[in-house]
């Protein structure tokens, strides 16, 4: 069965979302059409090398003509698969109920549904009303297409088959993202606690920083792209925070592998990849207690669930801290129930269940 994964985006650096959509195409040995594939992007990430993509060779503009303009590259494009996963709600606009599909959502877009108002109060007064308007207009677009046209919904985590129901009043089938189990080790427990993430607003890195300003004993190190307007995070850190920028996958592998902890704190994370590549490796993990992270952090077991706030996590992590290896064998056996085998046959089976729903309708039609 010949399956393709459509999404709008380039695959320059091997982000959460790109290693996902590669781990589907590989278990399913499926074709990833994207928006464009970087020449070095299999160096850098060596897993792609095992997966055909099919770039479109497009440049989109940017937001928030980006949306607009990807939705109408999709519904004008032409394909011929057996089976279609759209991954955004744009690659969605070539999805119908004429053809076998799914929508397997990472999560509804956020700034339309559950962080609607929040990304209003971040707009300047000025551009508040215009994208009021805007964001209403893409949500009725959004709502009014899955309804009408999708027959098959996935999210990545609980956390997201509540938001999609909440956003359309569809059912989903959860599919969570997976972690190889065999690339990760406990390499000791050595003298810094590790985060791993994009710097930006939703990511809350400030708490973390804050949190470290308790803890000048302690160190953090901070892995993962740095956007701009947060620079003056990383001027304004202590000493005993760093920030390394993105990182190549073995020194990544290395940091996990070596860090006495992991600190994660995202606003209402969708799943959550990361605490569970530290769980690999034996390494207790604290994070804060919303979104997905409820569905892969056990309290107390595999670290601490904790409230948004710099000294609850500073307390958690002096707690930890004591004696970071008695998290070890239960954060491992957390681990392992996200493993790729395991994706793998559940992938296979859902594919499967959907195209013979399709079939079974389209017989009785």
């Amino acid at each position: 069965m010949r399956i393709a994964i459509l999404c709008c985006m380039d695959f320059k650096i091997p982000g959460g979302a790109e290693r996902f959509f590669i781990d589907m195409a590989r278990a399913l040995n499926a074709t990833i059409v994207c928006l464009s594939v970087s020449d070095d992007f299999c160096t850098i990430y060596p897993d792609a090398a095992h997966v055909r993509f099919c770039p479109l060779h497009k440049t989109l503009p940017g937001e928030p003509l980006f949306q607009l303009a990807g939705m109408m590259l999709f519904k004008r494009l032409h394909l011929d698969y057996d089976f279609y996963i759209a991954t955004d709600d744009m690659a969605l606009r070539f999805l119908s109920k004429k053809i076998p599909h799914t929508y397997l959502m990472l999560t509804p877009r956020r700034a339309l549904y559950d962080m609607y108002y929040p990304t209003l109060a971040s707009l300047p007064p000025g551009k508040r009303e215009i994208f009021r308007i805007i964001l209403a207009f893409f949500r009725y677009l959004d709502q009014r297409y899955v309804k009408k046209h999708v027959r098959c919904l996935a999210g990545i985590s609980h956390t997201v088959r509540t938001r999609i129901w909440k956003a359309y009043q569809k059912p989903a089938t959860v599919i969570y993202p997976p972690i190889h189990i065999e690339k990760y080790q406990n390499k000791g427990y050595g003298t810094f606690w590790l985060s791993v993430s994009r710097i930006d607003k939703w990511k809350r890195i400030d708490l973390q920083i804050d949190a470290f300003r308790l803890l000048p004993d302690k160190k953090l190190v901070i892995a993962g792209k740095i956007y701009p307007e947060y620079e003056y995070l990383v001027r304004e850190a202590p000493q005993n925070v760093t920030f390394l920028g993105p990182v190549p996958d073995e020194e990544l592998l290395n940091l996990y592998g070596s860090c006495r902890g992991f600190l994660t704190t995202a606003i209402d994370e969708d799943y959550g990849l990361t605490p569970l590549e530290a769980m690999a490796c034996e390494k207790p993990v604290v994070a804060v207690c919303e979104g997905g992270y409820q569905e892969t952090v056990t309290h107390a077991y595999t670290g601490f669930l904790v409230a948004p706030a710099s000294w609850d996590i500073a307390e958690a992590i002096r707690m930890v801290d004591t004696d970071p290896s008695r998290f070890g064998p239960e954060a491992r056996r957390k681990a392992e129930q996200f493993d790729y085998k395991i994706f793998k046959e559940q992938l296979a089976t859902y594919v499967h269940t959907c195209l013979h729903e399709y079939r079974t309708d389209e017989h009785t039609s």
